[in-house]
């Protein structure tokens, strides 16, 4: 199965279970945004919210950033729905809010290469989702040792890459065969985004 991030990509989403969410380097207060959030996410092959969270780096004040997460993650409890988390340089920020809130939808870490919280991640609901970097950052690469099973998620993202070789990368790590990755990450895909058996009728495979 493929989800993809419908905001990231072209391509026409009949085949594709996908995910959509206001993007931090996009948040705005227009009122059509949402408008255009909520009627996407209502389609049946949409799995989850996101990607969508806090980036000090890129994109408008925090603030906003702040107010446009805010009402994704209270329409994700809502529709219960999981969400994709974007974070850059605001783990502190995005960690109160966590806490805070306290949503009962899953979190899923996109893209997580920050090792130096990875404790205080495994702390939380959240999924941990490896990508590419995992090929190259040997302290990822390390940590992969330290997250649980149950915890674990695979992607490629925009990585010009076969999703074959973090899968290689990962077993190898963990000293697991291919096949019993793959039922890891099965189950978890499944437990996480709940939404995908509603979809499957339409699925073409």
């Amino acid at each position: 199965m493929t989800i993809v991030n419908e905001s990231d990509d072209n391509r026409g989403l009949g085949t594709y279970f996908f995910s959509y969410g206001i993007h931090p380097w996009q948040a705005s207060l227009r009122e059509e945004n949402f408008l255009t959030f909520e009627e996407k996410i209502t389609n049946i092959k949409c799995l989850a919210i996101g990607e969508i969270g806090l980036d000090k780096l890129k994109g408008p004040d925090l603030s906003i950033q702040i107010v446009v997460f805010s009402k994704q993650i209270e329409i994700s409890e809502r529709l219960q729905l999981p969400v994709i988390i974007h974070c850059v340089r605001a783990w502190n920020e995005l960690s109160n809010f966590y806490k805070q809130r306290k949503p009962q939808q899953v979190w899923v870490f996109h893209g997580f290469t920050k090792v130096g919280i990875l404790e205080e991640v495994l702390k939380t609901n959240m999924m941990i989702s490896i990508g590419s970097a995992v090929l190259t950052n040997v302290l990822l690469q390390e940590s992969i040792k330290r997250i649980p099973d149950h915890k674990l998620l695979l992607e490629t993202d925009e990585a010009k890459i076969d999703i074959l070789a973090i899968y290689q990368k990962v077993s190898e790590i963990k000293k697991i065969s291919l096949l019993q990755l793959g039922k890891i990450i099965e189950q978890n895909f499944k437990r996480t985004f709940k939404k995908w058996q509603s979809g499957l009728s339409e699925q073409n495979y």
